[in-house]
């Protein structure tokens, strides 16, 4: 079971990850928690529902929808089958805002992190392929319904260290302007399995903490940070280094000195450049194919 590992009992510093599936067993019954696995036509799905406070404690994660694609590592991916990756994206977009009964006539679509760096560039790369559509409104309102596609406002706030202001601030600062119908939200995540880097999209209707998967939370942008609907989409590209140091249960290897265990660090796969220009593709081309212009 490499990569499921249950933090209820777990007191210390264990490898974080961001994501839900990995923060259970997958043959552990948990109260307030389902989890189902399909595969779909992109790739495979785990599906979970944390539905109470007892799912909350146990998966650590606010109660809401999180699923998770997992696909064929990015860099080794072909055509057919990010084109399959992106319809899985638009599929699993229009389910979540008929979930939260959500009418997609206006949408402000965020990529967070540091453009600067590439396992950070994620969500600003995928928010520079999502096609603008706000401003056709404003110049040409008929033809903007022959185009038959959501008001798209595309931002990429940075982050504090560059701009001193919390991207969850900005957020909210745009939509209070704006009054958009949902805001997605695209970032990079940190991941406990090697196999996951690079090859996984979590989906979640619970908003998004910037800066968790590197211990450095920030303020949360959700809902009530920002007063809509929140979809957050994150492709974890890297993976704390104490993972190398558990041996195959989960458990501290005994082999390994402690003060190097201390010294860890975040690391991402060498190919990570080809890795975050396809999960750019792939993202950005399936909030275009959902709400946008999609060609």
């Amino acid at each position: 079971m490499y990569g499921y590992f249950c933090e209820r009992d777990y007191e210390g510093d264990f490898p974080y990850t961001d994501l839900a599936c990995e923060r259970r067993r997958a043959n552990v019954s948990i109260d307030g928690v389902d989890y189902k696995k399909e595969v779909g036509i992109g790739g495979v799905w785990e599906r979970i529902r944390i539905s109470s406070a007892e799912g909350e404690k146990s998966i650590g994660r606010p109660r809401g929808i999180y699923d998770t694609l997992k696909v064929q590592r990015m860099d080794l991916i072909d055509e057919e089958s990010i084109e399959d990756a992106q319809d899985e994206v638009a599929r699993e977009l229009c389910y979540l805002c008929d979930r939260e009964e959500i009418i997609p006539e206006r949408i402000l679509v965020v990529g967070l992190g540091n453009g600067a760096l590439t396992p950070d560039s994620v969500g600003t790369k995928s928010a520079a392929r999502v096609k603008a559509t706000m401003q056709i409104r404003e110049f040409d309102e008929k033809f903007f319904d022959s185009l038959e596609c959501s008001e798209i406002a595309v931002c990429t706030p940075g982050v504090a260290s560059d701009t001193g202001i919390d991207s969850a601030i900005a957020v909210s600062g745009i939509c209070g302007a704006i009054k958009p119908d949902a805001v997605i939200v695209v970032d990079a995540l940190a991941s406990r399995a090697v196999e996951r880097l690079g090859s996984t999209i979590q989906f979640s209707n619970t908003g998004i903490l910037p800066g968790s998967g590197l211990g450095n939370a920030r303020r949360a942008i959700n809902k009530e940070s920002v007063g809509a609907p929140v979809i957050s989409i994150g492709v974890p590209t890297v993976i704390d280094s104490r993972m190398f140091w558990m041996d195959s249960v989960g458990e501290r290897d005994e082999r390994v000195n402690p003060g190097l265990a201390r010294r860890a660090m975040f690391v991402s796969p060498r190919e990570i450049n080809d890795i975050v220009d396809v999960a750019a593709r792939i993202v950005g081309g399936g909030i275009n194919q959902a709400f946008g212009l999609y060609f």
